[in-house]
């Protein structure tokens, strides 16, 4: 039988004993943290699914309802930028449409590609077009008619659609002022026509939209506040409403009273979690269909 140990050794033993016991609970805490971490995501992925299925069910909803919406507004019965609220019992769905086409769809400067029968076909929209609306925007001309050559070459080298309005920020002298000028009255529609204005849907500070129609900022002025209550009838009374036709190149034919794209935002709600979506929606058929579609912040509740 082996004598007792010396009480320094003991205690070195005790204390290496206490490490190691410290050592695999610390291992263990991590793992438990790693497990609750792994729960807390699946919980969250689980009350995420649930809202953006929620969402799926609220746009299919909308999309059904837009013939009907913009007849309403059409009369004046009911604004198309009204919410829409719908029960599915545990949850809600919020719609909100807004007009979605009245900008320079920067995609009508790219050409579309040439055929054997045709050979080269012309833009919808020409840098000249556009250099009108940056300069009623307040860039100086020059700058104007510099960058809109640049954006529509840029187009046109590609041939690719662009997806965002925000892309033409990468065009060589275009800066952080340009965009601050005119790039609320930009976008990039999934088309290469050229953007239809929806004459019922302008506001005063519009107005640089329509000078890429060759309207002068004074018609367009007067002309939006000319505006009957119920909304213009034609594109025609509305360029008479204006005194002028510009300089030609603009036509009521770029004129609309009625949008074909709109914009519409879903907000689900369960008692689990809150999704949004931003859709632009292309209303030219009936049912309306999704153009383009993206999931916002997502907020799970706690």
């Amino acid at each position: 039988m082996s004598a007792p140990g010396k009480p320094s050794e003991r205690g070195a033993a005790l204390f290496a004993v206490l490490a190691m016991v410290m050592l695999l609970a610390g291992f263990a805490a991590v793992g438990l943290s790693r497990l609750r971490a792994a729960t807390d995501r699946i919980t969250d992925s689980s009350a995420r699914s649930e809202a953006q299925f929620l969402a799926n069910s609220g746009t299919s909803a909308a999309l059904s309802l837009v013939y009907r919406l913009k007849a309403l507004a059409r009369t004046g019965a009911q604004s198309m930028e009204d919410p829409i609220r719908l029960d599915y019992g545990e949850g809600e769905v919020v719609l909100r449409f807004s007009e979605g086409g009245n900008c320079f769809n920067l995609n009508s400067l790219s050409r579309p590609p040439s055929t054997v029968s045709t050979g080269e076909s012309k833009a919808a929209a020409s840098p000249q077009d556009f250099a009108r609306l940056l300069t009623a925007t307040g860039i100086p001309l020059l700058e104007a008619d510099t960058i809109a050559r640049a954006t529509a070459a840029r187009l046109a080298q590609n041939g690719v659609l662009w997806a965002d309005g925000s892309e033409w920020t990468t065009i060589p002298g275009v800066t952080a002022r340009h965009w601050q000028l005119a790039g609320r009255f930009l976008c990039a529609l999934p088309t290469r026509d050229a953007t239809a204005i929806n004459i019922n849907r302008l506001a005063a500070e519009d107005a640089p939209l329509l000078a890429g129609i060759g309207m002068s900022t004074d018609e367009a002025r007067r002309a939006i506040t000319s505006r009957p209550a119920s909304g213009w009838g034609s594109a025609d009374d509305f360029m008479r409403a204006g005194s002028g036709t510009g300089d030609g190149t603009g036509t009521a034919e770029s004129l609309v009273t009625t949008s074909r794209w709109l914009t519409l935002e879903v907000i689900a709600r369960t008692p689990r979690a809150t999704v949004s979506r931003e859709l632009l929606v292309d209303s030219i058929q009936q049912p309306a269909r999704v153009a383009s579609s993206r999931w916002r912040a997502v907020e799970v509740a706690a």
